[in-house]
């Protein structure tokens, strides 16, 4: 699994920001939603991350974003 793009961080709600990631993962690229979030734990403020896969294309999908075929080449 190969990072192709990440995009600017964006702050949701509270302590929370997001961002994208474009992924190469062999025969499919997969947009990934990835988040980190501030909490207090009672002692000290802890960051939490998570991600998850909201899109994918094959290399050859037409579907695939213009701006997306041309990083790969």
């Amino acid at each position: 699994m190969k990072k192709i793009y990440k995009t600017k961080e964006w702050k949701g709600y509270g302590k929370e920001y997001y961002h994208n990631e474009y992924r190469d993962e062999g025969d499919k690229i997969v947009k990934y939603r990835c988040r980190r979030a501030k909490f207090f734990d009672g002692h000290e403020n802890n960051w939490e991350t998570d991600e998850k896969a909201v899109e994918s294309w094959k290399r050859n999908d037409s579907k695939m974003p213009n701006w997306l075929r041309n990083l790969l080449g």
